[in-house]
């Protein structure tokens, strides 16, 4: 008997790439994958495999391509291929769109781009279970006309046993939903407050904006008795729950050596925290086959505001300082701290003047990856150095509003991709 197939429509042959290879990775045991670059094509072979009784449990189709859209498509294929379920892939797709697919076309799940792969693996699972699970029910009341009562009293049974799975997994998501506010609750209760900013630095603005419940970015700040201001902001690799747990390490790791120190440069203090970040994870470094890069990014400041000098040091992420219309842009090294497929070399630091007035800038990536805009192109940190020098000069209470208004005007319908921090500190 011939595999079941998935159809996988795009009219970019990128996507189709792309789809296709997470679908062949997560299902190519199973199922044979078939793509087509537009919906006339999707057609043609969603009627021969008909013909040839193959199953097509999942259609997943764009929206936006030319000649005939995803949902008169998709409508194509509940008419004639009734228990197929379909999914909508598209970054582009208006409401009206998807209110046509979900009315008309039976629309079982949509999938904004770019799309997670974890996501992509649930919904297209779910579909797959489903639609082998109504073609059993279908193919067991074709019988019900011969073994009416005992086929009832199966249906029913197995009805009530569905009713009590689904009452079970709402009081799991429950409690889990639960546990990861809860979660939410002690991370933010572990960053620096408002307050404690404001008074050790007066002029400031932090504008965190997670992409889940809880962050893998996170912001952290202390002040030695000497005076200087240590200051960071980290991206953690990834977000969500794995991103929060490398956050959480990361604050505990950065407290147990700043604290042990009076006097710690900043490079030393990056060196320091990738050792024990290392050893926290049990990582043998001395074998860097199939190492991923399990850390964080970073971005360290050491504010003395007597001597009026930076030192910075940063693992990927950069310091902008803007002075009198003009932006200094400080590149840090090109490693994470943490786990790295390359030869591990000591963090640099570099010392730079300040000047009063001066506007100092550290965030994550996650701003200027931000996809979205006309184009659904990333946000890009040429565009964000630009946003910055033109709103250097205001409040940093306005600036945060800004911040946050041109992030919503990029983003626009679509979801934010990652984590987001980006801190403003005036000297």
């Amino acid at each position: 008997m011939e595999k079941a197939t998935i159809i996988c429509v795009d009219d970019e042959r990128v996507v189709l790439i792309g789809l296709k290879s997470q679908l062949k990775r997560l299902f190519g045991n199973k199922y044979y994958i078939e793509t087509a670059n537009s919906g006339e094509e999707a057609i043609e072979i969603l009627d021969e495999l008909n013909e040839d009784n193959i199953d097509v449990p999942v259609v997943i189709s764009d929206q936006i391509m030319p000649g005939m859209k995803g949902d008169t498509f998709l409508k194509y294929v509940k008419k004639n291929s009734q228990n197929t379920l379909t999914i909508m892939l598209t970054g582009q797709a208006d409401a009206n769109a998807v209110g046509r697919a979900v009315n008309n076309a039976n629309l079982y799940s949509y999938i904004s781009k770019p799309w997670s792969e974890i996501d992509l693996n649930m919904t297209v699972k779910e579909a797959i279970k489903s639609y082998f699970q109504s073609k059993k029910i279908q193919e067991q009341n074709k019988q019900l006309k011969k073994y009416n009562e005992e086929l009832e009293d199966i249906v029913n049974e197995r009805t009530k046993e569905i009713v009590k799975q689904k009452e079970i997994i709402e009081v799991k998501n429950e409690e889990i939903m639960g546990s990861i506010k809860y979660a939410r609750k002690i991370q933010r209760a572990i960053l620096p407050s408002d307050n404690y900013l404001k008074k050790i630095i007066p002029e400031n603005f932090v504008f965190y904006k997670p992409k889940d419940i809880i962050s893998g970015d996170f912001y952290w700040l202390d002040v030695k008795k000497n005076g200087d201001i240590i200051v960071l902001v980290a991206d953690c690799t990834g977000h969500g729950v794995p991103g929060a747990f490398m956050s959480m390490l990361g604050i505990a790791l950065i407290n147990e050596i700043v604290n042990k120190f009076e006097h710690i440069e900043t490079d030393e203090i990056l060196n320091q925290l990738r050792q024990k970040i290392i050893k926290s994870l049990n990582r043998d470094t001395d074998n860097n086959n199939n190492l991923t890069r399990d850390g964080m990014d970073i971005a360290l400041l050491k504010i003395n505001k007597q001597k009026m000098q930076v030192q910075y040091s940063g693992a990927y992420n950069p310091l902008i300082i803007i002075r009198d219309k003009k932006i200094i842009f400080v590149k840090g090294d090109r490693m994470p701290v943490g786990i790295y497929i390359r030869i591990i070399k000591p963090f640099t630091s570099k010392t730079i003047d300040l000047v009063k007035g001066d506007m100092l800038y550290i965030f994550s990536d996650g701003y200027a990856d931000q996809f979205g805009g006309k184009r659904d192109k990333k946000f890009l940190i040429k565009n964000l150095k630009k946003l910055l020098l033109n709103i250097s000069k205001k409040s940093v209470s306005e600036q945060k509003k800004i911040i946050y208004k041109r992030f919503k005007e990029w983003k626009g319908a679509g979801s934010q991709i990652d984590d987001i921090i980006v801190m403003g500190i005036r000297i």
